[in-house]
């Protein structure tokens, strides 16, 4: 029997959906997406699904009022999972070719979820850009990922040991998080993609009370084992500290 599921929200909220959308391909269920993620239709495309319903919202205000002129008693929200049982978007051509581990990161949340942080007067979800030079090193190669926009302005160069991951489609700069052996992250999509693919995540997370974010999304990582934090009240005060951590955490696993 078919069901009436809900998808809402961004990237990670898409990412724990997955399984549970691929164990029922069968079963002719219909999908109803809203979301602030531009990349939607392509992300769910990647994965052999078309939506019943696809919506983009720029605000809370917005993303209300979508849900209540949609609202039906059958919908139910789409079951999540923590691990996922398969790769989601098939496997990308490597990368790098020296043999060297590959240490990911992505230093943003996304706009919805930084504007409304902002609105608020929130602890931003970014890590500041620097963190990527810092990172460089002889020991490793450097995947950095992001929306083109944002690492245009940190002008990065590609080198040997250093890659840029950005495409349009998210689905696309998603899959080549799994050649990583380590993720560092801020709060974002790409920090669920590398816990949910049991590759060891280290993310920089704002030191604020948020039950669903700590619940869904770190909590049950940290507890496995895959996942470590550093939580941070003002990044900029608090930056070396965090690149301490960091680095620690890297050494560990590489």
């Amino acid at each position: 029997m078919e069901k009436h599921i809900l998808l809402l929200g961004g990237i990670g909220d898409f990412l724990q959906c997955i399984p549970y959308i691929e164990a029922n391909k069968e079963k002719n269920n219909k999908y109803y997406v809203v979301t602030h993620l531009s990349g939607a239709s392509s992300l769910f495309k990647s994965i052999g699904i078309v939506p019943e319903f696809l919506e983009i919202f720029t605000s809370i205000e917005e993303q209300n009022a979508i849900l209540h002129r949609i609202s039906r008693s059958e919908i139910i929200h789409c079951p999540r999972s923590k691990y996922f049982s398969n790769i989601p978007f098939g496997v990308e051509q490597n990368i790098f070719d020296n043999n060297k581990p590959v240490v990911g990161v992505h230093i943003n949340g996304s706009t919805f979820s930084l504007s409304v942080q902002k609105k608020f007067r929130m602890i931003l979800k970014s890590i500041p850009a620097k963190i990527i030079k810092e990172l460089v090193s002889e020991n490793y190669n450097l995947m950095v990922f992001g929306l083109e926009k944002e690492l245009k302005q940190i002008r990065l160069e590609q080198s040997e040991n250093l890659a840029i991951i950005t495409f349009d489609n998210p689905a696309k700069s998603l899959a080549y998080v799994n050649q990583c052996n380590v993720f560092v992250g801020s709060d974002s999509g790409f920090k669920t993609m590398s816990a949910m693919s049991k590759i060891p995540t280290f993310v920089w997370l704002g030191d604020y009370i948020d039950e669903p974010r700590d619940k869904i999304f770190i909590d049950p990582y940290v507890q496995d084992g895959v996942m470590d934090v550093f939580r941070y009240k003002d990044v900029n005060l608090q930056f070396s500290a965090g690149m301490t951590k960091t680095k620690i955490f890297i050494e560990r696993f590489l």
